[in-house]
């Protein structure tokens, strides 16, 4: 069981990434604070959606985008309303 256990840990070790908050390729080093941990997929998925950029900008993104849904939701309340 302790066996199955020590294997178990390896093998959940060996589907993980590190990445890089800030891309190496955009000045980010490999301490600590600028590494995240993600299992395979998810960092592979995190490249997919946001390519090669920072935390930062990821963050900017998003927030733009959430501005952007509640001034269309606004647009919306207004027609339905005239």
């Amino acid at each position: 069981m302790r066996k199955q256990n020590r294997q178990k840990k390896i093998d959940k070790r060996l589907s993980m990434n590190r990445h890089h908050l800030t891309p190496k390729s955009r000045g980010g080093n490999s301490q600590d604070w600028n590494i995240a941990i993600f299992d395979i997929e998810r960092h592979q998925f995190w490249h997919r959606v946001f390519g090669n950029r920072t935390l930062e900008e990821v963050i900017d993104l998003l927030i733009r985008f959430k501005r952007f849904k509640d001034h269309q939701k606004g647009k919306e309340k207004i027609c339905q309303s005239s």
